[in-house]
C-alpha cells in the first residue's frame, strides 16, 4: 500500500522585495549601459548571479583600473569609502542596497552621533555588517554569540553606555539572548531594532511549520546567510531538517519515514528552484511511508 506523500509550502518563499528591487536596478543597468561591474556578489545565490554575469554584469575583488563606467552597489551595501572612491574615479553608482540595510546603517549612525558605543549584534564577515561599520566614524562592536560578548567583557572592549542594533536577518531568538546578557554589564543600553521584518515573518512561519512536518527542507544558496539561519532555527525545532541549494541535491533516502514535509527558501531563492524541489518530491515514489503527522 502506498502513502501519498504531503509537501507543505511556507507562506512566503522566493525572492524578498529587497531582492528583487537589488536584481530589477542590475537588469536595468545592464540594458541601458554599456560598462557594468559590481564589487563582490549582487545576492548570495548563484543562479541569480550567473545568469547576470551572463548578461554582461562584471564582478570585480576590487576597483583595480576602473576609471568610468557604471558600478552596482549590491543589495548589502558598501562601506562609505568604497562608494567615495567611486565617486573620485569619475564611476557612476546605481545603488541596490536593501532599503531596510540603509535604514541599519542610518541607525547605526543616530546611536553614535548620540554618544554611544556602537555594537552591531551579527556576522564580522558578512557583507552587510562591512557596510554599516564602514559608515561610522568609531569602530563598531561586532558580536555574533554570547561568547563573544563575555570575551569583550573581559577584555574591556564593552563600554557602560552602549547602542545596539542587529544584523538585518539575524533570528530575533539569538539576538534577545544576547541582548538580556548585556542588561546585567552596561549602564544604559539603546535598542534600534533592525531586524528586516520579512525575515522575521519567514522565520516565524518556518519555526510553525517545522513543529507540525515529519521532515522540514529548507531552499537556498550555502553563503546565504539568512538561508543558514533559516535552517538553523528549523533544525532546532525539528532535528530532521535539511538544507539544499537545489532540487538535485534531494536523495530519496533521506525521506524515510517523512510522509509530510515543509517547505521553505531563504530570501535570495529564485522561487522557480523551490518550486523544483517540490514537484521533486511530490513525483517520487513514496511506498511504504507511514504517515507520522496529521498537518
Amino acid at each position: 500500500m502506498k502513502t501519498k506523500r504531503k509537501v507543505i509550502m511556507a507562506k512566503e518563499v522566493g525572492f524578498c522585495f529587497g531582492v528583487k528591487r537589488a536584481i530589477n536596478l542590475t537588469r536595468q543597468a545592464l540594458a541601458e549601459k554599456q560598462e557594468v561591474f559590481i564589487l563582490g556578489d549582487l545576492v548570495h545565490n548563484k543562479r541569480v548571479t550567473d545568469e547576470l554575469e551572463g548578461k554582461g554584469l562584471r564582478k570585480v575583488d576590487e576597483y583595480e583600473g576602473e576609471k568610468g563606467g557604471t558600478m552596482i552597489i549590491r543589495a548589502h551595501g558598501l562601506p562609505k569609502a568604497k562608494i567615495q572612491e567611486a565617486h573620485a574615479r569619475g564611476i557612476e553608482i546605481v545603488d541596490a542596497t536593501c532599503p531596510i540595510v540603509l535604514r541599519a546603517q542610518e541607525a547605526a549612525q543616530t546611536l553614535e552621533q548620540d554618544g554611544y558605543q556602537v555594537v552591531i549584534i551579527g556576522d564580522h564577515n558578512h557583507a552587510e555588517i562591512k557596510g554599516i561599520c564602514g559608515a561610522l566614524q568609531q569602530p563598531a562592536l561586532v558580536i555574533d554569540n554570547i561568547e563573544e560578548l563575555y570575551e569583550a567583557k573581559a577584555q574591556y572592549k564593552l563600554m557602560r553606555k552602549i547602542g545596539v542594533i542587529f544584523q538585518t536577518t539575524h533570528a530575533l531568538e539569538l539576538c534577545n539572548k544576547i541582548v538580556n546578557e548585556m542588561l546585567m554589564m552596561c549602564k544604559e543600553i539603546r535598542i534600534i531594532n533592525t531586524i528586516c521584518r520579512p525575515v522575521q515573518n519567514r522565520q516565524d512561519d518556518a519555526i510553525q511549520l517545522a513543529q507540525k512536518v515529519d521532515m522540514m527542507i529548507v531552499v537556498g544558496s550555502r553563503t546565504s546567510a539568512n538561508t543558514m539561519e533559516l535552517a538553523a532555527l528549523c533544525r532546532h525545532y525539528n532535528p530532521k531538517t535539511v538544507h539544499v541549494q537545489s532540487a538535485e541535491e534531494l536523495l530519496p533516502e533521506i525521506f524515510v519515514d517523512s510522509a509530510v514535509i515543509g517547505l521553505a527558501s531563504g530570501l535570495s531563492t529564485p522561487e522557480d528552484l523551490v518550486e523544483a524541489v517540490k514537484v521533486k518530491l511530490l513525483t517520487w515514489d513514496a511506498e511504504a511511508i507511514p504517515v507520522l503527522n496529521a498537518v
